[in-house]
């Protein structure tokens, strides 16, 4: 195989969603997920950022998406945004105007060199890897970060509200609307059970967890884990 082409399974569906979030079918599901963002997540990011980070920080954004929920923080951090999607930092680009580093990227082998970030963050995106995986791409967090290098992660846990609406979405569009196989987005397979998993998951990859929220700030969205590098 030549791995100058090769384009990872996850790479294409991330795409595919992306490339959807720009069309007028997908209108409905945008306008929800943009309020969302807006509204719900936005404030809860910035709050944790800001709390934990001093101004001027050089963070990245771990799979950035669309980036409406770093409108505020891109003002006051150096943002590195960061995507495997290409579609997806178009959207970002346009909606931050043109504030921050694009960079296109593997989360499992990030484009930066080591010691390189005061902070990493990311919303959304753990769920949909293996715990096998998130171990890799907690090892590639803790390469990148400086010494005293901190990770908020946002991460759906299988008792959110996000979770339980999502999952009401489908039932309706299957059962009621008779739509066959829906999906909303990729697969969430390692949504989060417990605060106790969540510290063993960041311990074992050499992370020390100094805070862990799950509360009314973001409406019981996230599991949101703030941790440091040990």
């Amino acid at each position: 195989m030549d791995n100058k082409n090769f384009v990872p399974e996850y790479e294409k569906d991330w795409d595919v969603y992306w490339k959807k979030q720009r069309t007028a079918g997908n209108i409905l599901y945008d306008v929800i997920a943009s309020f969302y963002r807006t509204f719900v997540i936005k404030p809860a990011l910035n709050h944790f950022l800001k709390k934990y980070f001093q101004p001027k920080s050089r963070i990245l954004h771990a799979g950035c998406g669309s980036g409406q929920v770093d409108t505020e923080i891109s003002k006051i951090f150096n943002i590195i945004a960061m995507d495997i999607s290409a579609n997806a930092l178009e959207i970002y680009r346009k909606v931050n105007k043109n504030r921050g580093q694009l960079v296109k990227g593997d989360i499992f082998a990030i484009p930066l060199s080591q010691n390189s970030v005061d902070g990493i963050y990311n919303l959304g995106v753990m769920e949909h890897f293996s715990h096998k995986d998130i171990q890799k791409m907690l090892k590639e967090f803790h390469r990148v970060l400086k010494e005293d290098g901190k990770v908020a992660i946002f991460w759906p846990p299988e008792f959110g509200s996000s979770v339980t609406f999502l999952k009401l979405v489908k039932y309706l569009l299957e059962k009621v609307f008779g739509k066959k196989d829906v999906k909303i987005h990729p697969d969430e397979i390692s949504r989060i059970q417990s605060k106790e998993e969540a510290i063993g998951i960041f311990e074992k990859a050499d992370f020390k967890v100094l805070e862990y929220y799950f509360g009314p700030r973001d409406f019981f969205t996230h599991s949101i884990i703030i941790a440091q590098k040990a």
